[in-house]
């Protein structure tokens, strides 16, 4: 009766997203784990953002969300991790919008964040091995004026789901080949704690 009461609980409450998340030697020597203020839960929080916050529903069907950073002292690159517990269909579901909104987003400067100005953001689809099925990988590029000062940064986003788990791998740092074989990297790691998490957490579509 025990075990019965156990695995019924673990049915219903999921998996633990703290502890799905990348740890430091998944990412890379040297690198440490940073907890962020906006790392835990799903208020006042944000998942999918490509192209602005706005137009993405599945961010009411999240039930859990851990976000971390990685950093490593003198390194150029860094990255950050989350993994996002959503209700059922809720994973699909934001994996449909990201990719809506990456192919729709305006080639105008657009506002995305108060702090800053209208920037323009172009999004490139990458190809890589390893990953979950159904995995969406984005070269992301932003370019503009921030205070007088040119800007033209890239960065990746790699977003994968298993069930109702999804999780986001995002990398910053110079536009090199090195920060696309770092996230990528990152990315393939995250694909085996979901898939372990996927076998704790029971059936979900």
């Amino acid at each position: 009766m025990r075990v019965l009461l156990a695995l019924a609980a673990v049915l219903v409450t999921g998996p633990d997203v703290n502890k799905l998340v990348l740890q430091p030697a998944q990412v890379g020597d040297g690198y440490v784990m940073v907890q962020r203020r906006d790392g835990v839960g799903v208020n006042n929080t944000v998942t999918m953002n490509l192209c602005g916050t706005a137009g993405y529903p599945s961010e009411r069907l999240r039930t859990a969300r851990f976000q971390v950073d990685y950093l490593k002292p003198s390194a150029v690159l860094g990255l950050s991790n989350e993994v996002v517990a959503y209700k059922k269909g809720g994973a699909a579901q934001a994996m449909r919008e990201a990719l809506q909104h990456a192919a729709q987003c305006p080639t105008k400067a657009i506002k995305t964040d108060p702090s800053l100005p209208p920037l323009r953001f172009s999004f490139e689809r990458v190809k890589a091995a390893k990953l979950l099925p159904g995995y969406l990988a984005f070269r992301v590029r932003v370019t503009g004026t921030v205070k007088g000062k040119k800007v033209d940064q890239t960065s990746y986003a790699v977003y994968q789901r298993k069930g109702d788990l999804l999780s986001g791998t995002y990398s910053f740092g110079p536009n090199t080949k090195a920060q696309l074989q770092f996230v990528l990297h990152a990315a393939q790691q995250s694909a085996i704690n979901l898939r372990r998490g996927k076998a704790v957490s029971g059936p979900t579509a």
